[in-house]
């Protein structure tokens, strides 16, 4: 029997190779992604703070207002308003006092001049710059012009209102005003002014305006208090034994002054009367010397009245 040897190899083993992309992976992978994001915002967030902190230093180191410069021009009868900056100005207000507001507008300039003449007398120029960011200065300067009059306002010995000036220009004419009422006029023609006008009982405020040949003004206004100063009168009587006084004012009587042969004395009046009235006695072969000053309750003293007889001096 023949034996049949029958050779063959052995099956090969089978190797078993792993698959990837399963769901372990997947999960990693998200997890990589997710903190790397989360690194990148963080720093994206600290750069941007960072740059938003240093926009802002550096815009706060840049801040910067307009500077007014002002000079008077060369006859000093205008104000030279300079007005310059590093950005845009956007407008600059002036006035006169308390005058009205001026307004000249930036147009995008960065320098601006302009010449503002200057009202007669001494004024006070306000100034504000205002650039386009909102940044703002403000000044306030006086000024005179070389063309103003002397103008003085005072109250004369007889209480009223007594209004002297000079100028080197021929005055054409002056106005004055109490309080809010209407402006009366008074023609000048002259160099010099020496006017009195009458002044209403009580407190009032005044404006005076000169006007000279070249319609140059110039103005001056005062508060002052209308009021007449007591009257008094001193006469003998018929005997000529007795001095006859009497003393009177339109706002009421505060104190009398009076000295009567050196005797001095002050006679307070009670209630603010109108009218006194006192008889002294003229001595024999005596020198009977009399001096009063009243006042009134405003403090407005009389005009001092002297006396000095006897008997046989009528």
């Amino acid at each position: 029997m023949n034996q049949i040897l029958a050779t063959s190899k052995p099956a090969a083993k089978k190797n078993k190779t792993k698959r990837s992309g399963g769901p372990a992976d997947i999960k990693t992978i998200v997890r990589v992604f997710a903190v790397a994001m989360l690194v990148f915002g963080v720093f994206m967030i600290g750069t941007g703070s960072y740059a938003i902190y240093k926009d802002n230093e550096a815009s706060n180191s840049e801040i910067t207002k307009p500077v007014i410069t002002e000079t008077l021009n060369e006859d000093s009868t205008a104000v030279v308003l300079t007005v310059t900056h590093d950005k845009t100005i956007d407008r600059i207000e002036y006035s006169w006092d308390n005058g009205e507001v001026q307004t000249i507008t930036g147009n995008g300039r960065r320098y601006i001049e302009q010449e503002i003449e200057i009202p007669g007398g001494t004024s006070t120029l306000n100034v504000k710059a205002i650039d386009t960011q909102g940044q703002e200065i403000s000044t306030q300067r006086e000024f005179t012009s070389a063309n103003s009059a002397s103008l003085e306002l005072t109250i004369s010995d007889n209480s009223k209102l007594k209004i002297t000036a000079e100028s080197e220009t021929e005055i054409a004419y002056l106005t004055y005003r109490w309080d809010e009422e209407e402006e009366q006029t008074i023609d000048i023609h002259s160099t010099t002014v020496d006017q009195e006008v009458d002044v209403p009982r009580g407190t009032h405020n005044v404006t005076v305006v000169l006007v000279d040949v070249n319609n140059e003004t110039t103005t001056e206004e005062k508060t002052v208090i209308g009021t007449t100063k007591p009257a008094i009168n001193v006469e003998k009587d018929d005997t000529g034994e007795y001095y006859l006084i009497t003393i009177t004012d339109e706002t009421g009587l505060e104190k009398v002054d009076l000295s009567i042969r050196g005797e001095q004395r002050t006679i307070t009046v009670e209630n603010g009367e109108k009218e006194l009235k006192y008889k002294i006695k003229i001595n024999d072969n005596d020198e009977n010397r009399l001096i009063i000053t009243a006042y009134n309750v405003d403090g407005i003293a009389s005009d001092t009245v002297k006396k000095m007889a006897d008997k046989t001096n009528q």
